[in-house]
């Protein structure tokens, strides 16, 4: 997620809030995602850390 965090920022798609570990929200979210829309999220996890976009 940290790689994920860089680039949007660097691209600036998205800003990070006040909190201080912007990539553990992130994840969060994203594993929230995968287990509340199971096929029709828009992630996969690939390993431990580690998402892909789902095709």
């Amino acid at each position: 997620c940290k790689e994920i965090i860089e680039k949007a920022i660097e691209t600036k798609i998205w800003k990070p809030g006040a909190g201080k570990t912007p990539a553990n929200t992130l994840y969060s979210s994203i594993l929230r995602e995968i287990a509340k829309k199971a096929d029709a999220s828009r992630f996969i996890k690939a390993e431990r850390g580690k998402f892909k976009l789902s095709s």
